[in-house]
């Protein structure tokens, strides 16, 4: 449902501001970030700090919003585990997702920012990564956890890093270790309700070691891989074999499986269903104590092996496991919605802070949204 469609009182965002924005230490911060996350929700088109003082204050009083979002030094962890909160009130998460969005940008002061090539538009932009973690609820996926993938030149830079305001803790750490950070900090900090964590993790670098990770810790799983990541036999443990990879194991040894008739399998971009194949793997660099794992991979109606997921949620049917790999597209279908109902794309600023801020502040607006009273513009 569109964001100027229905109607809302300014009770009902003054009360889930003063609850969500509680841990700003001072009355001025929280007043500011009613005046934001209003301005997301009722702003019409991009949502720039200008036009956000001007048709939520009808006040020239930018430069002070500016300030709260790009200077002002409050912390956003604390309101990111309260959205948590609100987000499992919505109803048990089936998921965490893991995604990632791409924010194009002209120049090269925005921070973060490089030239990368990016495979789901299969060409170079100049753009911002982030990283996510959303709670996929029946409601929708809330993004509660935010990364900015640094590339290493922003913090070897002194010039970038002075104008980027980058903290001396800030690391450009490869993505997979991003997203173990972000879901170890939703456990062990916040207290957040353990889903399955969900994700594509093909073009992931260091998906190797975040499953591993995964496997290591005890959470559940359901991740697409690319069909060469490397593989042993989760029959027989093979510690001193190197493995081989997902493609070549399922292909080699395909007519050994069984073809789960009456699965529901995936759906492909053309609707098209595929049949599913499984196997028992171990992750090759895992521990050899670890149990095996089950290796899934739609097959063609010729038997060939196009698409390969690892989980470790075995005693799961395949159809709730395919159910459940089936929420990272919805996530990112509603990471869509951000950046065009909720101003995802419309930062202005180029610091590290503000960018934390701003993404921060664009997933309150959403959650506000998913909670049901969903606003119009002031002139409505």
């Amino acid at each position: 449902m569109s964001v100027s469609s229905t109607v809302v009182t300014r009770d009902a965002i003054a009360q889930f501001a003063g609850e969500v924005f509680a841990s700003m230490p001072r009355v001025d911060q929280r007043r500011w970030a009613e005046v934001y996350l209003r301005g997301l929700l009722l702003v019409e088109g991009k949502k720039s700090i200008r036009r956000i003082s001007e048709d939520i204050l009808y006040l020239p009083a930018h430069q002070s919003l500016q300030q709260f979002i790009n200077q002002s030094p409050w912390d956003w962890d604390p309101v990111r585990a309260r959205l948590v909160r609100y987000a499992e009130s919505l109803g048990t998460p089936g998921a965490w997702v893991l995604g990632r969005t791409a924010i194009p940008k002209r120049g090269e002061r925005s921070v973060g920012v490089a030239r990368r090539f990016l495979p789901e538009a299969g060409r170079m932009v100049n753009c911002q990564i982030g990283a996510t973690v959303s709670l996929a609820t029946d409601a929708g996926s809330i993004p509660v956890n935010w990364r900015l993938l640094l590339p290493p030149r922003w913090l070897e830079d002194p010039e970038l890093r002075q104008s980027a305001y980058l903290p001396p803790g800030a690391r450009a750490d490869p993505e997979g270790r991003e997203l173990l950070a972000m879901l170890t900090q939703m456990t062990a900090g916040w207290g957040a309700t353990p889903a399955p964590v969900v994700g594509d993790l093909r073009h992931v670098e260091d998906a190797a070691h975040l499953i591993c990770a995964l496997t290591g810790r005890g959470m559940p799983y359901a991740l697409e891989v690319d069909g060469s990541l490397n593989v042993l036999d989760g029959v027989s443990v093979r510690t001193s074999s190197a493995g081989s990879r997902a493609r070549e194991c399922l292909a080699t040894a395909v007519e050994h499986f069984r073809v789960l008739h009456g699965g529901r399998g995936t759906e492909e971009e053309t609707g098209r269903r595929l049949n599913v194949v499984s196997s028992s793997v171990r992750l090759a660099g895992d521990d050899p104590a670890a149990p095996p794992v089950r290796l899934l991979s739609g097959l063609t109606p010729r038997g060939i092996p196009v698409r390969f997921w690892l989980t470790n949620l075995t005693d799961r049917s395949i159809a709730d496991v395919m159910d459940r790999l089936r929420l990272h597209r919805r996530s990112q279908a509603d990471l869509r919605v951000l950046e065009e109902d909720f101003g995802l794309r419309d930062f202005e600023g180029r610091s590290f802070r503000g960018w934390h801020h701003h993404m921060t502040m664009v997933s309150a607006a959403y959650l506000f949204d998913l909670l049901g009273t969903r606003p119009v513009s002031r002139t409505a």
